[in-house]
């Protein structure tokens, strides 16, 4: 059965993130109607200190973080030691590589600049963003500034989208900054993304001094959101016989699994828009997913294995 291939396909898949990141501009396909990440905050976290014997307990600025008595006291220490490197904001987000596009699971909003993120959500700038292409998938970090981007903008044929991602750092007061993609351990496609953003324009301020220091800083970050905070855990998706699923509902999810956006599904399956996201809504109740790329995810790890959603980093 197609469905099943589909499934297993995506549960084996090993493709290299990279060779799957979107080339702005030069992809013929039409654009894929994406999900809004989930958003959370420090307040919506439990910190879990390690209970392990003999485990060395955490030192250093992961030990201050899990040790802080109040999220107060942390955005303190965060936000203290992002203004002595030269910093203001800082954004975390996860993120997975799907039918060729980056597609934004979850985003902390505790230390992040929020306008920026309202737009850039908004606007889907991780459409065009080429700093999701320009860095590495390891703990080298990107140096990028505003002028840097516009000069790369200027060969892409979607101008006016980029057009747009620059207007809205300048509108965010953003400058410069640095930006960091780390490969997860456990699912191929997925990374977590951590930005460390400056009014300060240009980047030469931005020397090896300073890139040491945010470095150390952004990755005590991630092992503290990705080890020691947890955020309360969704039910997980029961594993679902496919059969149960109606053949309309069937098909719905063969399209999704190919990276179809609801107007494609809708045209192929000559159906209405309004039914389409009627099955979509009873797909995502059945999965115990929030939208659908957490769709995808839970329907392939019901057949294939446990499904780790609610976990961060």
């Amino acid at each position: 059965m197609i469905l099943s291939s589909l499934l297993q396909r995506a549960a084996a898949s090993s493709l290299d993130p990279d060779a799957d990141l979107a080339q702005p501009g030069r992809d013929p396909r039409p654009e894929l109607e994406g999900p809004q990440p989930h958003l959370y905050a420090d307040e919506d976290l439990s910190v879990m200190p390690s209970m392990v014997r003999g485990r060395a307990e955490p030192s250093g600025i992961v030990g201050e973080l899990v040790e802080a008595g109040d999220v107060e006291a942390r955005a303190r220490l965060v936000r203290g030691l992002l203004h002595q490197i030269g910093f203001e904001w800082l954004g975390y987000g996860a993120v997975t590589f799907m039918a060729g596009r980056l597609w934004p699971l979850s985003f902390f909003t505790s230390y992040a600049n929020a306008g920026w993120m309202r737009r850039y959500f908004a606007h889907r700038h991780n459409q065009v963003d080429t700093r999701h292409q320009d860095a590495p998938a390891s703990s080298l970090p990107l140096v990028w500034d505003v002028d840097q981007l516009e000069a790369q903008f200027d060969r892409s044929d979607r101008p006016a989208q980029c057009r747009q991602f620059i207007e809205d750092l300048h509108a965010s007061g953003i400058r410069s900054g640095l930006f960091l993609r780390l490969a997860s351990p456990t699912h191929v496609n997925e990374h977590t993304l951590i930005s460390l953003l400056s009014s300060t324009p240009g980047r030469e301020w931005i020397d090896g001094g300073v890139t040491g220091r945010a470095l150390l800083l952004s990755l005590s970050v991630h092992e503290y959101l990705s080890r020691h905070a947890r955020l309360p855990a969704a039910p997980a998706a029961a594993r679902i016989d496919l059969s149960q699923l109606s053949p309309t509902q069937q098909y719905i999810l063969e399209h999704l699994l190919q990276g179809r956006s609801d107007k494609e599904i809708a045209y192929r399956m000559q159906l209405s828009a309004h039914t389409v996201d009627y099955h979509m809504r009873q797909l995502r109740r059945r999965f115990s997913a929030r939208n659908r790329v957490q769709l995808v995810k839970a329907a392939t790890q019901s057949q294939f294995g446990e499904s780790n959603f609610g976990t961060v980093g």
